[in-house]
Order: structure tokens, then C-alpha cells, then sequence
């Protein structure tokens, strides 16, 4: 059934409006040059988010500020948009960030407050879901995606097995919705996003030591690169990777990404620029006048910046230097 997309008028005027809000480049710089997590809360203080760093009684625990502020905005797209169904089925990943949270802790034996409570499912069933082994009422999909991580983890030891079960039930099902809804312009999203993820995961396993065979089993479908290939390349240098896409639209980021992770060992450059590879993709529908596109681009803008404000805060917590925390800066969408 086709949908006349004028009914999208005021949901996009209004995250138009949101836009102007957006943290920029300068406040970003005037973080990242403060001398102490202090002063970089107190630039904070100055934009939409001061009443929230007001209320902060401990610098280190800013991750509340950032969930509840993704939540806020969340739930406001939800309500605007005329066909929330779209934005709904995004709700799905921050479920399945926080399934990837809880399992972590239990296995790693730590406790986290990393939550994002935007999910479509309630927090306190996923937490007992996960502390009791006992995954009946998830939804049949997540359910054997739990059990599999259990038995998985059991076998590997390593809770990179967690992420790489779980982005294949996200991007199963992101894909379906997309589908059902006729959204090409979100299909498109996923499918690039499931692009990146299996050239992460392939990096991921090869360092891990473990087999082909595993390999073909945790790569998403749906993607633009044949599964079969990037299997093969697990029994292949890392270089070959990069002549395997050096005409591919992923050219300059596994370039150089992949590169610094085979030669350092750091993920931090390859996950930075697939962030702006996705950045770039949404602000294609930036300027759409009526339709879903500006919506998932503001929703995006807002994590990429969440993001990076992480960024700064960790950086200075841990006094990094301001260069070592500028070059792991997302690009903004605005």
C-alpha cells in the first residue's frame, strides 16, 4: 500500500527544530581542549544538557546522563512520527545492547551501568532472564540467540561470542521490518551496517584463532558482500582483504582500518570510520521534505553525538591527551 508521505510535514519541521540543538564542532573542541573531566562537564553545562550535569553528583557517573538523554529523545520520535512503527523497530537495538550488557557482566563477573532504557522490553525481565538462565518469555528469536551464547561461551571463553549472536538476530529481524514496511531507505541502512559489522566480525574471529566453519555461522545475510568470500578470507592475510575491496564503496575504510587493526591490534579506527561511513549514508535523506529519513538521520545524530561526548569524558578521566581523543571523534551529522 503506497503512503502519502506529506503526512511526515510536522515530524520532520520538528526534528529540524531539535537539529539546531545539536552539540557542534565548537563546543566539541572547547571540550576536548579543557584541562580536567570538570571543566569539560561545565562546556557540557551550557547546551541542552545542564540540568542533567547540575543533578550529577560524581563526574564518573555520566552514563546516566547519556541513557536518559537517548531515551528522552527516543521516545519524542517515537510520539512525532506518524507511522511509529518505523522508529519502533529501532527500539530492537537498544534491547539487544542491553541483552550484549547483561551477558557481559555475568560472564565477566562485573557489574554495569552501560544500560539504554529506550529498549521496547522491560530492563528488570531481561535481567532476570539472564541471571536465572531462563529465557521462555523472550521472544523465539532472541530466546535461542540466549541460548546459544550460553552454550557458545561455555566452549569459546570469550564474550566477543556475545556481540557476534546477537547482531545476526538484530539485523535478521531489522531486515524483515524494514522489508514488511517497504522502507528501502532504512533496508539500506541495515544492509550496510550488516556490511560493516561482518568485516568486523571476520577481523574479530581470525584474531580469535577460530574456524571457518565458525566463521560461516555468525556472518549476517543480507549484506552486500557474498558470506562465502569473507569466510575464505579467514584463511587469507588481512591484506588480501584490503585488495578484495580496493573498488568497493568500503575501500578507504578498511584501508585504513584494517590496516591499523592488523598492525596495532586497535579496532578504534575501523569502528570511527564506519561510524562516518553510516553518517554519511543518512545524511543523504537529511533534506527530505516528507518522509522516515530525517527522523532515523536526528536519531542517529543524537547517538553519534552521545557518542562522542563518551569519547571526550573517558579521555579525560583517563588524561589522554586532546590529540589521542580529537582523532577518535565521530563526524557530525549536522
Amino acid at each position: 500500500m503506497l503512503i502519502d508521505d506529506t503526512i511526515y510535514g510536522y515530524a520532520v519541521a520538528r526534528v529540524k527544530a531539535m537539529e539546531t540543538h545539536l552539540l557542534d564542532q565548537g563546543q566539541f573542541e572547547r571540550m576536548i581542549n579543557s584541562s580536567t573531566t570538570e571543566e569539560a562537564l561545565k562546556v557540557l553545562s551550557e547546551t541542552g544538557y545542564s540540568a542533567a550535569v547540575a543533578e550529577l553528583d560524581d563526574v564518573h557517573n555520566f552514563e546516566t546522563i547519556l541513557a536518559d538523554e537517548l531515551s528522552y529523545i527516543f521516545n519524542i520520535v517515537l510520539k512525532i512520527s506518524p507511522i511509529p512503527e518505523l522508529i519502533g523497530m529501532l527500539a530492537l537495538r537498544y534491547d539487544i545492547h542491553n541483552l550484549k550488557v547483561l551477558f557481559k557482566a555475568k560472564f565477566l563477573g562485573v557489574k554495569s551501568d552501560l544500560f539504554i532504557p529506550a529498549g521496547s522490553m522491560d530492563l528488570s525481565k531481561l535481567e532476570n532472564a539472564v541471571s536465572e538462565d531462563n529465557f521462555l518469555l523472550l521472544p523465539e528469536k532472541l530466546r535461542r540467540a540466549a541460548n546459544a551464547i550460553n552454550e557458545d561461551f561455555m566452549i569459546n571463553r570469550d564474550p566477543q561470542i556475545i556481540d557476534l549472536i546477537l547482531d545476526r538476530v538484530l539485523y535478521d529481524q531489522l531486515i524483515d521490518a524494514a522489508r514488511e514496511h517497504n522502507a528501502p531507505f532504512l533496508e539500506g541502512l541495515f544492509v550496510r551496517q550488516i556490511d560493516l559489522t561482518n568485516l568486523k566480525t571476520l577481523i574479530r574471529v581470525k584474531r580469535m584463532g577460530l574456524s571457518r566453519d565458525f566463521l560461516a555461522r555468525v556472518l549476517l545475510p543480507n549484506g552486500t558482500l557474498a558470506v562465502d568470500r569473507l569466510a575464505a578470507m579467514i584463511e587469507e592475510p588481512l591484506e588480501s582483504l584490503i585488495s578484495m575491496l580496493a573498488i568497493s564503496d568500503y575501500a578507504d575504510l578498511v584501508g585504513e582500518g584494517v590496516r591499523e587493526w592488523s598492525e596495532k591490534g586497535s579496532a578504534s579506527t575501523l569502528e570511527k570510520l564506519s561510524d562516518d561511513y553510516i553518517t554519511t549514508y543518512l545524511k543523504e535523506g537529511k533534506w527530505v521534505p516528507f518522509g522516515v529519513e530525517p527522523l532515523v538521520g536526528y536519531l542517529w545524530a543524537k547517538e553519534i553525538e552521545i557518542k562522542n561526548i563518551r569519547i571526550v569524558l573517558v579521555g579525560k578521566i583517563n588524561r589522554l591527551p586532546a590529540e589521542s581523543i580529537r582523532e577518535r571523534i565521530r563526524d557530525a551529522y549536522i
